[in-house]
């Protein structure tokens, strides 16, 4: 059954345009450190960082909630870096995502060369008879 669903589109040069002025300050307040570590390997960062910005908030639509809710971006974010990623889902949004009732969370990121966009649905297993 689903439960929740959310999308996101991002501009990537509106993250270039933010990473340009604030380095490591705004890596640090939005993404999880696996997520830094594989989006900087890349030649261009920018649109794999986009992504996962519109991963956390395509991930909080699929919530109903807004980024006011006394959560963080750095709460939820996508690990693993060859083969099937994973979401990463911590602290609050984690105790608001096990209150909906889900118990699996599939999710989708692509990005072009000028946007990116990000796909999540919270669902809850049928139970097997």
């Amino acid at each position: 059954m689903i439960l929740g669903i959310g999308t996101d589109i991002c501009e990537n040069y509106r993250i270039k345009k933010i990473f340009d002025e604030f380095k490591d300050k705004f890596l640090e307040k939005i993404y999880m450190n696996e997520e830094i570590e594989y989006c900087m390997k890349m030649k261009n960062p920018i649109p794999h960082l986009s992504a996962r910005f519109a991963l956390k908030e395509a991930f909080i639509k699929a919530l109903s909630l807004r980024v006011s809710h006394g959560i963080s971006y750095k709460e939820v974010g996508i690990i693993g870096n060859t083969g099937k990623k994973e979401l990463k889902i911590l602290g609050t949004l984690l105790q608001l995502y096990e209150k909906t009732g889900a118990d699996n969370a599939q999710f989708s990121i692509s990005h072009s060369k000028d946007n990116s966009i990000a796909f999540v649905i919270l669902e809850k297993k049928a139970l097997s008879i």
